[in-house]
């Protein structure tokens, strides 16, 4: 948001939506949006600069943002960092200081996983980050070179568990249901063997139940806390030290979800409703704060372990959080609790689609110096050394519609694009990390060139546009999570899911998909389909997509398997089991199986 931005221009009054057609807003839902963000005022926007190229913005005295003076800007970018400006006319302004373009990675490919559905035999009912490690190996192993995955950003721990990844409590920290309890440091230390036991058995039933297996996991890890609280590592205490109080307070909220048994802090008892309210329980609570941050270092010293064992692990960013979560809770100042994220009707989703996450408004996030953005990409990139940034609009702008409105009632608001964009450059350049933004839907004008200027590639997906029409600066995909899947695809049962459930979708044109796939994969639609035609259709497809033009591919583990379901169905709750079925077969398993295999040579020979 520039100096010369006004809030017409932040909240426009139209948009060109995905027919190229230019829809008018209601002005009622527009005026008040504005209201809400001019309630936050005007603060200064950041200077964004490159190191040692020139900039007329940066007259004054430069200083770090812990208080040194450097000197004078001189005009000129000073090295990739953080500062403060101080200006003649007395402002202070914060520096963002970017390479102006991200790493890139090489020609290749690479899987993507659904964490929690890539169960092996040694999983407690959910995937889990040793299993990660298990196919970040395998794809090393096979010539991939990359492997993405669901998010992993943390849930509530009460006994009623999230199961979407992208609703997540937060953003920062970890989902410790992927803490594999085996690998837990000290966990040789106590007797785990009933509840592993138990928690194998849930490995039985293609369904993940997620309130089952944080009991037992919960119960695992209070027993190894118990044995080893007294003599933790030096590398416990540096974690906990560097995340200072933004896991402090990640860890205190987690204790008081825990205590009133939900997430929705908002129905708390009044002085719990902030942080600062909470401070008392969290000295008279001290044990169980200090449990929920051992446990996060527990998650992380294990993602670390996955991202080091093989193939680059590509981090998938969520594009918001929910309104019942511990970043809400932490940031509810910046946060617009009566309008959600969502987008509007589009060819695939003819409804639009309502995400059940809050705004945030853009004049508090600048007025934060970006600070929970900065934390989240922090966090992304602590181990994982690529991005996925879901619904990449979002540093551009969000769709924001009213709660309880209709998707197609919703306004645009505009974000600090070149901000957001230069920090996540800082944040990724200090790493060597690559991103991807997924950048499908409405997109609004100059988005794709822009991520093109700066070395973000884009995302395909070849159930929505056809192989031979991926530009080069992409990551490419059969589909996404979001979309069916090959043997949905040709079997017609996605289509049929669709209908049963009475979801809005162009059949038309989902059947001239079906016929296209067929077609390429000489299967007779005629005749009976079975196991060696979705397997036909499996590689055909995969092979178009070696041969594209796409930088880096991606084969979905569920492709692999010859699932028919979706792992999520937009705009459902409870008609469609979402984000709760597993791979059929252990992903061990899985990986040897001759159509795994079959596709991994298809996509290797890219690379050669």
């Amino acid at each position: 948001m520039d100096t010369t931005v006004t809030l017409p221009e932040i909240v426009p009054a139209s948009y060109v939506d995905a027919h190229e057609t230019v829809q008018e807003l209601d002005p009622r839902t527009r005026s008040a949006v504005m209201s809400v963000i001019a309630d936050h005022g005007d603060p200064v926007p950041p200077v964004v600069c490159a190191p040692g190229r020139a900039s007329d913005e940066l007259d004054g005295e430069l200083w770090t943002l812990d208080g040194h003076r450097i000197g004078d800007a001189g005009g000129v970018g000073p090295e990739a960092g953080y500062y403060r400006l101080a200006q003649p006319d007395g402002r202070r302004r914060l520096v963002v200081s970017a390479p102006e373009r991200f790493a890139q990675p090489e020609r290749g490919w690479g899987w993507a996983v659904q964490l929690y559905a890539a169960r092996s035999r040694d999983s407690w009912g959910i995937g889990d980050f040793g299993d990660l490690a298990l196919v970040a190996r395998s794809a090393a192993r096979a010539g991939a070179g990359s492997v993405l995955i669901s998010p992993v950003h943390a849930a509530a721990p009460v006994p009623a568990q999230q199961a979407s990844p992208y609703s997540p409590a937060s953003r920062q920290w970890l989902q410790l249901l992927h803490i594999a309890i085996d690998d837990v440091p000290g966990a040789s230390e106590v007797d785990l063997s009933d509840l592993a036991v138990r928690g194998k058995a849930l490995n039985t039933e293609r369904r993940i139940y997620r309130d089952s297996v944080w009991e037992l996991k919960l119960a695992a890890l209070e027993r190894v806390w118990a044995a080893t609280k007294g003599h933790l590592p030096v590398e416990h205490d540096v974690f906990v030290a560097e995340g200072g109080e933004d896991l402090r307070r990640f860890a205190l909220w987690s204790a008081l979800a825990e205590r009133f048994g939900t997430a929705h802090w908002r129905a708390w008892p009044e002085r719990f409703r902030t942080p600062a309210g909470a401070e008392a329980f969290a000295v008279e609570n001290a044990d169980r704060v200090a449990f929920f941050a051992w446990a996060q270092w527990v998650a992380d010293v294990q993602l670390a372990a996955a991202c080091q064992a093989g193939a680059t692990i590509v981090a998938d960013v969520a594009v918001g959080f929910d309104s019942s979560s511990a970043d809400a809770w932490m940031h509810q100042e910046m946060v617009s609790f009566d309008y959600e994220v969502g987008c509007p009707p589009d060819r695939h989703n003819l409804d639009g689609q309502k995400w059940g996450l809050p705004s945030i408004n853009p004049a508090a996030l600048i007025a934060s110096d970006f600070a929970p953005f900065v934390g989240m990409m922090r966090a992304a990139l602590r181990h994982a050394r690529a991005l996925r940034i879901d619904h990449v609009m979002q540093l551009w702008r969000l769709y924001w519609v009213p709660l309880g409105g209709h998707p197609a009632g919703g306004v645009y608001v505009h974000y600090p694009t070149e901000a957001l964009l230069a920090i996540l450059r800082l944040e990724a350049s200090r790493v060597g990390a690559w991103v991807v933004g997924e950048d499908m839907g409405t997109v609004a004008a100059g988005v794709r060139e822009t991520m093109e200027e700066s070395g973000m590639l884009g995302y395909r997906a070849a159930l929505r546009l056809p192989v031979d029409q991926f530009p080069e600066a992409v990551m490419g995909a059969s589909s996404t999570h979001d979309q069916a899947t090959v043997a949905g695809t040709l079997t017609g049962s996605d289509n049929e899911d669709l209908r049963r459930i009475g979801k809005a979708a162009n059949f038309e044109q989902l059947e001239g998909v079906r016929r296209e796939l067929a077609a390429t994969a000489r299967v007779d639609l005629d005749q009976p389909i079975g196991r060696p035609e979705i397997e036909k259709a499996v590689v055909a497809q995969y092979t178009r997509l070696s041969e594209c033009r796409a930088r880096v591919v991606l084969a979905s583990l569920d492709d692999a398997g010859g699932v028919a379901e979706r792992p999520n169905m937009p705009g459902t709750v409870t008609q469609w089991p979402n984000w709760c079925l597993s791979l059929p077969l252990p992903v061990e398993d899985l990986l040897a199986e001759p159509l795994a295999v079959r596709v991994a040579e298809v996509l290797d020979a890219r690379r050669r």
